[in-house]
């Protein structure tokens, strides 16, 4: 086992795109370019690259000088291959993708300072209303109104001769619940 790589699972500063070394292959791959016999470079993340790193590196040569050629003969700074536009040194195609990302930064930005807006204002307790509860003014109950009834006089109570279901038939008397 790894002593390194134990050390690492343990105190959990271990990246999660690592691979344990146990788990590669014992035959380690040669380079795919033609002619190269070279055992391939090792990834950042463990696992191995198709090419050993001279290959790698005079490839990545190659491809500079190819796109230094284009740029000299009229092509865009950013991609190379596409022509530029009339005065700019930019094809149409990557001024749009230029000019979206520096949208997206500058919103990007925006949103980082509201944030930064939000959490330098002091903790306050919350302020309760009436939206806690789920009561808004397009679901609220109507506020109760006075009708001509509230205004009007009470009538006058019946008198207790007339009230006849409190008399008992058996003795004559009022009724007493004690």
């Amino acid at each position: 086992m790894n002593l390194d790589h134990m050390l690492a699972q343990l105190r959990g500063t271990l990246p999660s795109d690592v691979v344990d070394p146990n788990s590669l292959p014992r035959d380690w791959p040669t380079c795919s370019q033609r002619g190269c016999r070279k055992p391939a470079v090792r990834k950042k993340n463990g696992e191995p690259a198709k090419s050993c790193q001279s290959c790698l590196e005079r490839r990545a040569a190659s491809c500079r000088r190819r796109r230094a050629h284009f740029v000299a003969n009229g092509g865009c700074r950013r991609c190379a291959y596409r022509k530029r536009l009339q005065g700019d040194f930019l094809c149409a195609r990557c001024r749009e993708h230029r000019d979206r990302e520096r949208a997206q930064k500058r919103q990007d930005a925006i949103d980082a300072a509201a944030i930064d807006e939000f959490a330098a204002k002091p903790d306050k307790a919350h302020r309760a209303s009436n939206l806690d509860v789920g009561i808004s003014p397009w679901n609220a109950r109507p506020r109760p109104q006075a009708t001509a009834a509230y205004w009007s006089p009470l009538p006058d109570p019946e008198p207790l001769s007339e009230q006849l279901w409190r008399w008992s038939l058996a003795n004559g008397r009022l009724h007493h619940r004690y």
